[in-house]
């Protein structure tokens, strides 16, 4: 399979950043930050929040400079808890986290 650069430049991009889960709602964008940047350079950081309520949805993606930090992230910090909660950290663009987000997105509208 043959990708063009802007093709590459996004398949690059899934392979260096990590979807983080069950994000307990008090921790701060700080507090990750310091976490997972122990693990690696972060080139971007994103807390995902409610549009309505402007309250945090318990996930977030993290990008890094390369793969290896990325996997490196995956493997340390799986399992690691924060304020009580066990984080879930996987690949972005795993299939299984496309899965998570969905689901919670199906969730979320028939909370409405």
């Amino acid at each position: 399979m043959s990708y063009s650069t802007g093709d590459q430049s996004s398949v690059d991009k899934s392979m260096r950043s990590v979807f983080v889960g069950n994000i307990p709602y008090r921790a701060t964008e700080e507090n990750l930050r310091d976490i997972f940047g122990e693990i690696g350079p972060i080139l971007s950081f994103k807390l995902v929040y409610d549009r309505e309520t402007g309250r945090p949805r318990g996930f977030g993606f993290i990008e890094y400079k390369d793969q290896e930090t990325a996997l490196n992230a995956i493997q340390c910090l799986n399992g690691y808890e924060i304020g009580g909660r066990i984080l879930r950290v996987d690949n972005a663009s795993s299939q299984k986290t496309r899965q998570d987000m969905r689901s919670r997105n199906d969730y979320d509208s028939m909370r409405d």
